[in-house]
This record gives structure tokens, C-alpha cells and sequence, in this order.
């Protein structure tokens, strides 16, 4: 409504000068320059507590226009965010356990892969030096078997021997003969009863190798069973991991809401423009969805007038022109026709031409090419000149 009343005001000299050609080609028209507004509003309730621009005051996207109280939320992200901490920290050390865990299992796989390699080699080469030590005793018995049976019949023969020398049968020569004979005979015995003992000792430590080699066949199902246990172990550790993974990806999300709140009290600009209208003060408590800031896109302007009904043939989108300010009066500021109305509107019985009474005009809008500076604003009267000759 008050858009409109200021729009009839602004109209009184338009009709006054009317639609008038002052140069061959060109079509008159007096209006206002216009922009979209963009109400700013809060998504959430709460008190406002800074405001930073006033009305008329020129902004940037994303500038801040006005704080609500955020304490409350400050404290709800500091919960979730330690939460949040507190969850990952919980997700690394369970990822450092299963990591450790992993490194321990394949050592003892690599430990069973040696083992069996080895274990069988081992227990393969024991039988085998057991086989040769029981071998070797097989031989060194027979050997003192027949070193015994020498012995004894060497003894025999030196006791012969010895009757005959002590009754002087024999000569001293053959005595001695047979008494050398004697000891090699016992010497060649014990000979033969050490190497029966030397293979008894073989024989004992290969049975000894052999139990070893075969002990650490066990060894080789112990491991089996420990790897399975470590296994279950990473199975049961990567369960928990996730878990907390899980838990900290939802606390994340928490704190991301939270930290979507805490943006979102901030209110800022959506676009470099002016502000046009305030509806707050530091200190009032505002609802959900409640407008605080009305503003115009200085990027987005465009020229709004009235064509009277005998002038629309002359127009179509995309003609072209230019429009002067007061404030400028001898910069030409470029426009392009976008909008002609499809409906023909009363003009105000206080507003008249040079010649007669409108009875009928058509809006029309052309958006304006640039702004430099944001010289242009809302609100400003401006004369229009459309070409309507090339």
C-alpha cells in the first residue's frame, strides 16, 4: 500500500507532461526507479541482541545485519563438541588397539608359517640320527661281543701259558708273548664297552631330539589356538571401533546442527543491496519466522512507469533507452524494456495530461544495465527515454 500511494505520487508529473515525443523516435515516460525487495528473517525465536545497520545504510552479501542472543547455543556446542572429541578420541585408541592386534597376528602367523616348515625337518633329521645312533650301538655290541670272546680265549691261553713257564716248559720270551696278547685283548675290550656306551649316549640324545621336535609339534597347535583367539579379538575390537565411529558421526551431526543454529542467529545480508525498512531494536524478543529486514538488490533495479493506451503499439521487450535522475542530470543511465502489462489500468481522477484526461495506461518495466557505484536507489524519480525508432 505504501509502495503504491508513493507510486501515485510520483505519477502526478507524469501525466502533467503526459507521453510527449521531444525528439523524433524516442517515447517519453516519467516514473521511479524500482527494485525486488528481500525480506530478512529469523529462523529461530530468541532476543535480538546487536543490531548493525539502520535504514538507507548500503550492504554486502553476507555481511551481518543483527545478532540474536546465542548463549544457550554457545553452551549446547561446547557439549557437542566435547561429546563429539570424546568419541574420536575413543574411535582412535580402539583403532590403535586393532592395529597392534593385527601386527601381533601376523608375527604369529609368520611364527606358524616357520614352525611349519621346521617342525617336520626337525622331527624327520631326530628319527634319522636315532635310527643311526641305535645302528652304530647294534655294531658296537657285536664288536664287544667278539672283543669278550677274544678276551676269553686269550685269557685261556695266558694261563696255559703261565703253568707252563713256572714249570720251566716254556721260555720267558713265550710267556711274555702271551701276557702282551692278554692286554690287548682287555684294552680292545674296553674299547669296545666305551663305544657300546658312546652309543647308548646317542641313542639317548636323539630320543631326547626326537621328543623336542616332537613337543614343538604341540607348539604348533598352541599357536593355532592363540591365532584364533587374537582373531576374535580384532573381530571384537573392529566391532567396538565402528561403534564409536557410528557415535562420533552422530555427534558430529549433532554439532553440526548446533553449529547451523549458532550461524543462524547471525543474520545476514542474501545480497548487496540496501536496506529499505527495520523492524527490530536490540533488546526485543522476536518469534520463528519473524521479518526483521526489508532489502533492495542494487545489482537488480529496474525503471517503473505508465504508457497511455495510444502509445503501447509503439513498444515491445527488448527496446532500448536510457533514463536521467535529478541527482545525475547529465549521465544517461542504459535500460532495456522487459515488461509491458497485458491489462489496461484507470489512471487517478487527479492525475492529467497536457491535452486531456488519460483514461487508460499500461505499466511498464525496463531493467536497468548497470548501476555504477550504486549511484541509483529505489525510490528515485527518473525520466525515461525509449526508442522507438532505430
Amino acid at each position: 500500500m505504501k509502495r503504491f500511494l508513493a507510486l501515485i505520487l510520483v505519477l502526478v508529473p507524469l501525466f502533467v507532461s503526459s507521453c510527449r515525443n521531444e525528439e523524433e523516435g524516442v517515447l517519453y515516460i516519467n516514473g521511479r526507479i524500482e527494485g525486488d525487495e528481500y525480506d530478512v528473517a529469523t529462523k529461530y525465536a530468541g532476543k535480538v541482541e546487536k543490531v548493525f545497520v539502520d535504514e538507507g545504510d548500503e550492504i554486502k552479501k553476507g555481511e551481518i545485519l543483527a545478532l540474536l542472543d546465542s548463549k544457550e547455543v554457545r553452551a549446547r556446542r561446547e557439549a557437542a563438541e566435547k561429546a563429539y572429541q570424546g568419541a574420536l578420541k575413543e574411535a582412535e585408541a580402539l583403532k590403535k588397539e586393532v592395529e597392534l592386534l593385527k601386527e601381533k597376528l601376523a608375527a604369529q602367523r609368520e611364527k606358524l608359517r616357520e614352525l611349519e616348515r621346521e617342525v617336520p625337518l626337525s622331527i624327520k633329521v631326530s628319527k634319522e640320527k636315532l635310527k643311526r645312533a641305535k645302528a652304530s650301538l647294534k655294531g658296537a655290541l657285536a664288536q664287544k661281543y667278539r672283543a669278550e670272546s677274544t678276551l676269553e680265549k686269550v685269557k685261556k691261553d695266558y694261563e696255559r701259558f703261565k703253568r707252563l713257564y713256572e714249570r720251566r716248559v716254556i721260555s720267558k720270551s713265550r710267556y711274555e708273548e702271551a701276557l702282551l696278547r692278554l692286554r690287548e685283548a682287555e684294552s680292545g675290550y674296553k674299547s669296545a664297552e666305551a663305544a657300546v656306551e658312546g652309543a647308548r649316549a646317542l641313542i639317548k640324545e636323539a630320543e631326547k631330539g626326537v621328543k623336542l621336535a616332537q613337543n614343538r609339534k604341540r607348539e604348533i597347535e598352541a599357536l593355532k589356538r592363540e591365532i584364533r583367539a587374537t582373531e576374535r579379538s580384532i573381530e571384537a575390537k573392529e566391532e567396538l571401533y565402528r561403534g564409536a565411529l557410528n557415535r562420533a558421526k552422530s555427534l558430529k551431526g549433532s554439532l553440526e546442527e548446533v553449529e547451523a543454529v549458532l550461524e543462524n542467529l547471525k543474520i545476514t545480508s542474501p545480497i548487496n543491496g540496501v536496506v529499505s525498512e527495520k523492524m527490530v531494536e536490540p533488546g526485543e524478543v522476536v518469534g520463528a519466522g519473524a521479518r526483521l529486514f526489508t532489502l533492495y538488490d542494487l545489482n537488480k533495479l529496474y525503471f517503473e512507469g505508465y504508457v497511455p493506451e495510444s502509445k503501447v503499439g509503439l513498444l515491445h521487450v527488448g527496446q532500448k533507452g536510457y533514463l536521467v535522475v535529478d541527482a545525475y542530470p547529465k549521465k544517461k543511465f542504459p535500460v532495456v524494456l522487459t515488461y509491458v502489462s497485458t491489462r489496461a489500468e484507470f489512471t487517478p481522477k487527479e492525475v492529467q495530461t497536457k491535452e486531456e484526461r488519460v483514461k487508460q495506461v499500461f505499466k511498464v518495466k525496463l531493467r536497468l544495465i548497470e548501476n555504477p557505484k550504486f549511484v541509483l536507489k529505489p525510490g528515485m524519480p527518473a525520466d525515461c527515454y525509449l526508442k522507438t525508432k532505430e
